[in-house]
C-alpha cells in the first residue's frame, strides 16, 4: 500500500510524542516564564526582547537530537515523513510557542500585580510595594517595532511577521548545524546582513558615479512608501523560504 505523503493522524501522533518525552522540561520551561513575566510585566521593550531572543534559542534547538548518532537514528526511524515532522516543527516553534508565550504573559502578569498589591496592603518591608492597577502593556504596545520606520511613511514591520522569520532562520539553523546551533546562526545572520550591506554601498555609490545620482535625491516615487512595501513583502514571503530550505535539508540529513 502507497503510503501518504501527509497524514494528520501521523502529526498528531508526531505532537503526542513531543509531549510525552519533554513534558517536564515544558512545565519548567514555561514556568520559569510566568515568574520573569511576574516581575517585567510592566516593561514592554523588555518582553518583546523576551519572546524574540527565548523564542530563537527555542527553535535553534529544536532539532538537536539529529545530530546525534543515536538520537539521530531512532528521530529518522520514526514511521513519518520529513513533511510532517516539519509541519510540527514550526508549529511547535512558532505558532505553538508564541501562543505560550501570550498565556504566560497573561497569568504572570495576573500573579504579579496581585501579589504586588497584596504586599502592598500588608504594608510593610519598608514600603517597597505599592499598589498599581492591572496593566497589559504588551497588548498595548499593539506587537509592532516602533524603530523600524521607513522615512515618514509611519511603516511599521508587524512583530508576528518579524517573530515568524527570526524563528524560520534559527529553525533552520537547528538542522543545518551540528552544535552550537544558536550561535552558529546568529554568526551567519551578521555575515549575511554585513554582505548585503556592502553590496548597497557599492551599488549606490556606482550610480552616484554614472550620473544617475539625481535620482536618488529627486526620485520620481515616493522611495519610503516604496522601501515599506518591499519590507513589507520581503518579510512575508522569508519564513515560507527558510521552511523550504529546512525541508530539503532535512531530507537531505536523513540519507
Amino acid at each position: 500500500m502507497k503510503t501518504t505523503v501527509f497524514s494528520f493522524n501521523r502529526i498528531g501522533l508526531l505532537f503526542q510524542r513531543y509531549f510525552i518525552e519533554r513534558f517536564n522540561t515544558e512545565l519548567i520551561y514555561w514556568g520559569i516564564m510566568v515568574i520573569v513575566f511576574m516581575f517585567i510585566r510592566n516593561v514592554a521593550p523588555l518582553m518583546i526582547g523576551l519572546i524574540l531572543i527565548a523564542g530563537v534559542f527555542y527553535a535553534a534547538r529544536f532539532f538537536r537530537e539529529i545530530h546525534s548518532p543515536a538520537n539521530g537514528i531512532a528521530y529518522f526511524m520514526i514511521p513519518a515523513t520529513q513533511l510532517e515532522k516539519l509541519t510540527v516543527a514550526i508549529v511547535m516553534t512558532s505558532f505553538y510557542y508564541f501562543a505560550m508565550m501570550i498565556i504566560t504573559y497573561v497569568i504572570g502578569n495576573l500573579l504579579g500585580t496581585f501579589i504586588n498589591n497584596m504586599l502592598a496592603s500588608v504594608n510593610f518591608i519598608f514600603n517597597i510595594f505599592h499598589h498599581s492597577p492591572l496593566q497589559w502593556n504588551l497588548f498595548e504596545t499593539g506587537f509592532t517595532f516602533q524603530f523600524m520606520r521607513i522615512g515618514n511613511t509611519g511603516y511599521e514591520a508587524l512583530f508576528f511577521v518579524f517573530f515568524l522569520f527570526s524563528q524560520s532562520v534559527y529553525l533552520l539553523g537547528s538542522v543545518y548545524f551540528k552544535s552550537n546551533q544558536f550561535f552558529k546562526t546568529f554568526l551567519s545572520t551578521i555575515i549575511v546582513q554585513l554582505f548585503l550591506f556592502i553590496i548597497f554601498i557599492i551599488e549606490t555609490r556606482l550610480i552616484m558615479i554614472t550620473g544617475s545620482g539625481e535620482l536618488i535625491k529627486n526620485p520620481p516615487y515616493d522611495f519610503g512608501t516604496m522601501m515599506g512595501t518591499v519590507l513589507r513583502y520581503v518579510f512575508y514571503l522569508l519564513p515560507p523560504f527558510f521552511w523550504v530550505v529546512s525541508y530539503f535539508r532535512l531530507t537531505e540529513k536523513q540519507v
